[in-house]
């Protein structure tokens, strides 16, 4: 019975762990293609697909962030803006979608940044009172 537990427990810990790994491969395939958005300046069609992409990926990245209010943050910004580069980008405003793009690719940087560095420590809870 042990054994059935313990093969379990380790059965879980693998699929938590892919999750995870599998969700910091969205946020970097989010940052991938925003970086080619912001990348192609002049080029409306590319960066509306790159940024398209990138829109596909975020999702995943929040929700594996969910405890990171400071990477959510970042994420949701970043997504905004890659909507708006797409948004500008079908306007064929190649200038305003790239522009966009860049801002979209630095709030996932931050994001990124954000996700790597280890969360702060909660300040320790005053001695009880006697």
């Amino acid at each position: 019975m042990n054994n059935k537990l313990a093969l379990a427990a380790a059965a879980l810990v693998a699929l938590i762990a892919f999750d995870n790994a599998f969700a910091e491969e969205h946020a970097e395939e989010a940052l991938k293609h925003a970086n080619d958005a912001a990348n192609a300046p002049g080029d409306s069609r590319a960066i509306r697909e790159h940024a398209a992409e990138a829109l596909k990926h975020i999702d995943s990245a929040k929700e594996a962030n969910a405890h990171r209010p400071e990477v959510i943050q970042h994420l949701e910004r970043g997504e905004a803006e890659l909507k708006d580069a797409i948004e500008h980008a079908s306007h064929y405003n190649a200038t305003s979608a790239s522009d966009t793009a860049s801002g979209a690719k630095a709030h996932l940087e931050r994001a990124h940044d954000a996700a790597d560095t280890p969360p702060a420590a909660s300040p320790a809870a005053p001695p009880a009172e006697r």
